[in-house]
């Protein structure tokens, strides 16, 4: 994806980066980094969840723990903030609420974008009233490919789900960069730095006594063994 530069005195670009983070990691600020260049992004919200409504077998860490562990990875990264909405409203954690709430105090014109994976993409039509999310925020759709912009292919298939799922009013702006529709917010592929790692591996490595040190930065490995989380 292009560069997405604003205009002079344009009001505020907000990403929102919502998960599980148990635990956060270098690919989880790798990708924000990247799409707070590629997007032209003012500050990006990493949002740990409450209860996600898509992972039902137990096992994650406190959601106090979560928050604090993403707080300490973006101590020194001043365009990244810690968001506790979706904690503080409890219960099963629902995009669709976050985006609304933040819709809602963000009413200066804020422009939202709402950051997720190609997967989880491709996976939007079993979200709790996923056609309104594309009312309150863009997507920054995020992909992996070696090239520095999305493959034509890969491009193609957000299009034909998205016309599929989300709405046929969907379509291919003039310069390919993104997908724009009339009356929701667009939709924008974007490459992001590869990053070998997972959350479930890290989880394994502390069971496994193996350090983390390189994945998740010196604090939050130190918050997580002073907790004795993952064991």
């Amino acid at each position: 994806m292009n560069d997405l530069k604003p205009a002079h005195n344009t009001p505020p670009r907000i990403g929102l980066f919502g998960g599980t983070f148990d635990p956060i990691h270098r690919g989880h600020l790798q990708v924000a980094e990247d799409v707070l260049q590629r997007c032209a992004l003012d500050r990006i919200w990493i949002i740990p969840c409450a209860l996600p409504p898509h992972k039902t077998d137990g096992g994650l860490a406190p959601a106090e723990d979560r928050l604090a562990m993403a707080r300490i990875a973006i101590a020194n990264r001043k365009n990244l903030r810690v968001s506790d909405i979706e904690i503080q409203r409890g219960g099963t954690s629902y995009t669709v609420d976050t985006l609304r709430e933040f819709s809602t105090a963000s009413g200066d014109g804020t422009q939202l974008y709402f950051l997720v994976g190609i997967d989880a993409f491709l996976e939007m039509h079993t979200w709790k009233s996923y056609r309104q999310l594309f009312d309150f925020a863009a997507f920054v759709v995020m992909t992996r490919p070696d090239a520095t912009q999305p493959s034509l292919p890969l491009r193609d298939l957000i299009l034909t789900y998205t016309l599929r799922h989300i709405s046929d009013g969907y379509a291919v702006c003039k310069d390919g960069t993104a997908l724009e529709h009339p009356e929701k917010r667009s939709i924008y592929p974007a490459s992001v730095t590869p990053v070998a790692i997972a959350s479930s591996r890290i989880r394994d490595m502390i069971r496994n006594g193996r350090s983390i040190h390189q994945w998740v930065g010196a604090g939050v490995a130190d918050y997580i063994e002073n907790k004795g989380l993952y064991r």
